[in-house]
């Protein structure tokens, strides 16, 4: 099914190769992306005049190899990316089921939840949940997923709230079976399409947000690469040094539209109508 789609395939192969970065960076990268060397700083990629083989991206403000640190930072971004979607994603689908299915009490308790996070902006709310955290990888990755589950957890409950008054649900309750058996066998499959969707909207502002509290100095360490960081530090030498922003930038569009790809080819998989 996967090799029928071209752009799924396609989607696929780029995460794939991405995986696999990650988990071969040390052999595949050629300089330690630490190391700094103020001699060679903003040089540029080797095809540019006064470029050199040696640094085949180029170098950052610190002489640091700009290629080395992309590869290194797809570890972290991918790592932050999806295990966010996934926390998020899963909470929000979880609470939005419940909301819709059960009604009552627990949807009123459930969406007054919703609005108060969607009271806050996004990035406002995780910073002052950094801010009371601490810096870390694993604070990161909670406090997105903290403030990034209401987007499914809204749609969601919309889609069960027309799904549920459907003839196939009435008939499951006059057959006797359980609450729980009807949302994850007949309700929950009809919502995975738009779950999909979400999921794969959400990554690259995952990696953006990442991006943005680390230059806040509230997310992972500079000394990490992510492509986030070097996006956020690149920018203030976007004139001067334009592969700084330029590379790990394509990074994150590359990952989010082999996602995309992929979720398309996910969302007509998982909807039953189709």
């Amino acid at each position: 099914m996967l090799l029928r789609s071209r752009t799924a395939t396609v989607g696929a192969i780029i995460l794939v190769c991405l995986a696999a970065t990650a988990a071969f960076a040390p052999l595949l990268a050629p300089h330690d992306p630490a190391k700094q060397d103020l001699r060679a700083r903003l040089a540029p990629p080797m095809w540019v005049a006064k470029g050199t083989p040696a640094h085949a991206l180029g170098t950052d403000q610190l002489g640091r190899d700009v290629l080395s640190r992309v590869i290194y930072g797809t570890r972290i971004s991918l790592l932050v990316g999806v295990s966010v979607v996934l926390l998020a994603g899963t909470l929000g689908t979880i609470l939005g089921l419940l909301a819709g299915f059960l009604g009552g009490k627990v949807d009123t308790v459930l969406m007054r939840i919703v609005d108060v996070f969607l009271a806050f902006p996004f990035l406002l709310l995780a910073i002052v949940f950094m801010a009371m955290l601490g810096a870390s990888l694993g604070n990161i990755i909670l406090v997105l997923a903290i403030t990034g589950w209401v987007e499914y957890a809204r749609v969601v409950r919309a889609q069960v709230l027309s799904v549920r008054e459907l003839e196939y649900i009435t008939a499951a309750k006059a057959l006797g079976a359980r609450s729980l058996v009807i949302m994850l066998k007949h309700v929950l499959p009809n919502v995975f399409a738009s779950v999909i969707v979400i999921a794969s909207l959400q990554l690259g502002t995952v990696i953006i947000a990442e991006a943005s509290l680390t230059f806040l100095g509230l997310g992972i360490p500079p000394s990490i690469p992510t492509w986030g960081s070097m996006l956020a530090s690149g920018r203030e030498y976007f004139v001067l040094a334009w592969w700084l922003p330029t590379f790990p930038g394509l990074a994150i569009v590359l990952t989010v539209l082999a996602v995309n790809f992929l979720g398309d080819w996910l969302r007509d998989v998982f909807d039953p109508t189709l």
